[in-house]
């Protein structure tokens, strides 16, 4: 990516996938081709100036020497500025969300090389192309930009999976074209404190009695119940089910239940207004998936749900339920996508 250009040096600063930093050198016979959205063939590519490039621009550089070395001097440079890179994710974005199917994985067959995800109520068995693209969520961010190359021996029963690929006419087998997965944690917790300007939030988990910091940032899905679909929702989870909540609503058992745990929670809770932090106050009930971070002590909210105060009094499981049938990052292509 480039971080840095002088036209009047001919040079080019850039970061690299592994983070490190690059000095390219261009002289007058170096070819600088941009490859527009859509293209991958370089013979595609159109000829630019250096001065035209900008910090955010993603560059290819070819060179003559040995690999990684920390200054080059470039025989070409193929680019995709900033604003190519905003619309190839615009319709990644788009893809994701018409063909991006997001669950727990339940199995891992080695041998038939396929999975099985929990979407919803869903079992549904996912198989991989032979061309299919793995990739794992970073331990601390939840940015699809930021997920590394994987593979499919890295996912394992439990982790949180995004698919994307075609279903089959029953919906029971999506053909894979590419798997992001990430081993998440879920639990319930109450608020300790807040730290809004650090975006922190110190919680104490109710499963395990310790606490925990959650950093929030701008990826974070957060969302806040109603009371009413609280209530709706402790009915479901609580004891008797579906059952209970049917006598409740008006009409009793016909009177238009929606389908049982996980069924169309992800739409329902998508369907929210986001919830700015300031609404978080302390003593607050919360349910929150999150990566597993580096450092055990804090994590990374992926998506966090208030305003469950009466569904884990009726059900102090549901948080696995609940949160597993939520779209990973909202349903966007970051994973937020």
């Amino acid at each position: 990516m480039v971080t840095a250009v002088d036209a009047q040096a001919n040079q080019v600063s850039l970061k690299s996938d592994k983070g490190d930093a690059i000095a390219v050198t261009a002289t007058e016979k170096t070819l600088i081709l941009h490859l527009p959205p859509g293209e991958n063939e370089v013979t595609k590519g159109t000829k630019m100036a250096l001065s035209s490039l900008g910090a955010g621009d993603r560059v290819v550089a070819f060179y003559r020497g040995p690999a990684d070395q920390k200054a080059i001097q470039a025989t070409s440079l193929v680019v995709r500025t900033k604003a190519d890179l905003a619309s190839i994710a615009e319709k990644e974005q788009e893809d994701w969300q018409k063909r991006g199917t997001s669950g727990t994985v339940t199995a891992v067959d080695t041998t038939a090389r396929t999975l099985t995800i929990k979407a919803g109520q869903k079992s549904i068995v996912v198989e991989p192309s032979d061309k299919a693209e793995f990739l794992r969520y970073a331990p601390d961010s939840i940015k699809f930009s930021d997920a590394k190359p994987g593979s499919f021996a890295e996912v394992k029963v439990g982790d949180q999976v995004r698919v994307l690929g075609g279903k089959t006419g029953d919906g029971a087998t999506i053909k894979a074209e590419k798997v992001l997965s990430g081993t998440w944690r879920q639990f319930a917790a109450t608020i300790s404190s807040i730290n809004a300007a650090a975006g922190e939030i110190v919680i104490k988990d109710l499963a395990s009695k310790k606490s925990l910091t959650v950093r929030v940032n701008p990826d974070t899905t957060m969302k806040k119940l109603p009371e009413t679909t609280a209530g709706m929702l402790a009915r479901r989870y609580g004891p008797g089910g579906r059952q209970a909540e049917a006598q409740a609503r008006p009409g009793g058992p016909r009177g238009g239940v929606p389908s049982g745990p996980g069924g169309d929670i992800g739409q329902m809770l998508d369907r929210l207004p986001a919830m700015p932090l300031s609404e978080l106050k302390r003593g607050d009930a919360i349910m929150v998936s999150a990566t597993q971070g580096s450092d055990p002590g804090r994590v990374t909210a992926v998506m966090l749900l208030a305003g469950v105060e009466p569904l884990l009094t009726a059900s102090p499981n549901a948080t696995r339920d609940i949160m597993s049938g939520w779209n990973l990052g909202g349903g966007g292509g970051e994973g937020s996508q």
